[in-house]
Order: C-alpha cells, then structure tokens, then sequence
C-alpha cells in the first residue's frame, strides 16, 4: 500500500527496473487488447480485414522477406534501405545546418535581428503546405523528399538553439571571458558545450517529426520505401502489411531516441547528475 502511495507523489523517483516494468506493462496491455479484439471480430466475420489475426501478421512478414521472383530482392531490405538513406540525408543536414546558424545567431545579436524575422515566417508556415512547391521546383527525385524532412525539422531545431544559447547566464560568459577566448573558442568550447545536452533531446524531439515527412513525401512519390510499400498496402486493403511496416517505423524511431539519449548521457554526465537514467 506504501508503494503505491509513494507513486502518486508529486516528482517521487521510482527504481529503473520500475520503470522498465511499468513501460511493458503498458505495451503488453495494448498488445494483448489487440489481437483478443482481432479474434473477437474474425470469430463473428472470418473475412475481417481491419483487424488482422497474429497468423496473418506473421504472414505479412514472411512475405516482406521472400526475395521478389524477379529481382530476388527481398522487398522489405529494399524499402528499409531507401526509407533510412532519406531520413539520415534530411535529418543529419538539419542538425548540422541548425547548429551553425542557432550558435552563430543566438551569440551575435545583429546575426540573430536578421534572420529572426525569416525564422519566425517560415516557421509559421505547415511543411505540409510547402510539398507542393517543393515538388514542383525540386522534382520528383530524393532531393526533393530529403528537403521535404531537411526544412520540418531545420527551423525548430535553429528556433530551440538560439533560445537556449541566449538563456546562457552572463556571469558564465563573464567569467570564461577572464580566461582570454577568442571569440570562436568562446562559441566552440563554452556555448557549444552548455547547450549541447539540451540540444541533443531536441533532436530527439524531432525524430517523430521526420518520420511523418518523410512517409508523406514517399506517399506522394516513390518506387521504393516504407512509406511507399504502406501507400501500395492500403490500395489492396492489406491491413497486415500497414501494421507491420508501422511497427517496423516505431522501432526504428524508439532505436534512434533511445541512441541518442544514452550518447548524450555519456558525452554529457555533467548535466545528467543527480537525475534518474
């Protein structure tokens, strides 16, 4: 009773194993829902197709790794190849992009009064409503799907830094000023370094945020990728095929969140001291 108590206090730390326990508890609850709905729906109709049985998902499966009888290419190493060269390309240009212009911008007021103004405008506007255009002027091809994810994720990620360069106390600046930096040892060494935890989790944050562009541009347009295999699903009502290319994607982003939380706590033990792992 005191355990449970203890849970319903407000910040109470819990135990990792806790955690961990509490986390498949949840998935495992959901889990088990679903297939003792899909059994459910096909006891009453065999011939459900929205809720596909566990056998007709294992099958959906072994037909994503059965080498086409053409090609002997296995569809799914196909599609997972094409899908990550596109999301790596985007996401990694966004990061990188970001980083320069959030640290020189949030350090350098006049840098930051010019591009504040484009910043907001753009970020104002829905990537959503930008694919055409891009399309349009980029074409068809993997540059345009690569901008498609580089912009959705590039002005969030710059608008996040600058903020968190300028929340840096002046004394800290101060007091490193004392030392003599030039000014690109003060923005390589000090800023880069206080705002590089913080930045991390908001890559993080934007990893679900690629993903969902990057499966609208391949929904759009594209011979090969986990987006265009779940727009082929859907047009021959292939449920099975959609659930198991969606778990695919959610594994993939809970793999790169959970990669980059553990590189940023091991790079970065100095903030995460005294917190819970």
């Amino acid at each position: 009773m005191s355990f449970l108590l203890s849970l319903l206090r407000i910040r109470q730390p819990i135990r990792r194993s806790t955690r961990i326990l509490l986390g498949l508890l949840g998935v495992g609850v959901v889990v088990v829902w679903y297939f003792w709905m899909a059994e459910a729906r096909h006891a009453v109709n065999p011939n459900d197709k929205l809720t596909p049985t566990a056998r007709q998902l294992v099958d959906a499966v072994t037909f994503s790794l059965t080498p086409d009888e053409f090609t002997e290419e296995r569809p799914f190493f196909k599609d997972l190849r094409a899908s990550l060269w596109l999301f790596n390309c985007g996401l990694i240009a966004a990061i990188v992009g970001s980083l320069v212009v959030g640290l020189l911008a949030g350090s350098w007021p006049w840098l930051n009064a010019l591009l504040e103004p484009l910043l907001k405008v753009a970020s104002y506007l829905p990537p959503v409503s930008l694919i055409p255009l891009i399309f349009l002027f980029l074409g068809f091809q993997d540059t345009a799907k690569i901008f498609i994810i580089f912009i959705a994720t590039f002005l969030p990620l710059t608008r996040s830094l600058i903020l968190r360069v300028q929340s840096i106390p002046e004394k800290l600046i101060w007091n490193f000023t004392v030392l003599g930096p030039s000014s690109l040892e003060m923005l390589v060494v000090l800023i880069r370094r206080v705002v590089e935890p913080g930045f991390l989790d908001d890559v993080r944050l934007q990893i679900g945020t690629a993903w969902v562009y990057l499966i609208v541009a391949e929904l759009i347009a594209s011979e090969a990728g986990l987006g265009y295999r779940i727009n082929v699903a859907s047009r021959n009502l292939d449920v099975a095929q959609i659930l198991v290319y969606l778990a695919v994607i959610a594994t993939l982003a809970f793999i790169m969140d959970r990669s980059i939380d553990y590189f940023n706590r091991w790079k970065n033990r100095w903030y995460f001291i005294g917190t819970e792992s």
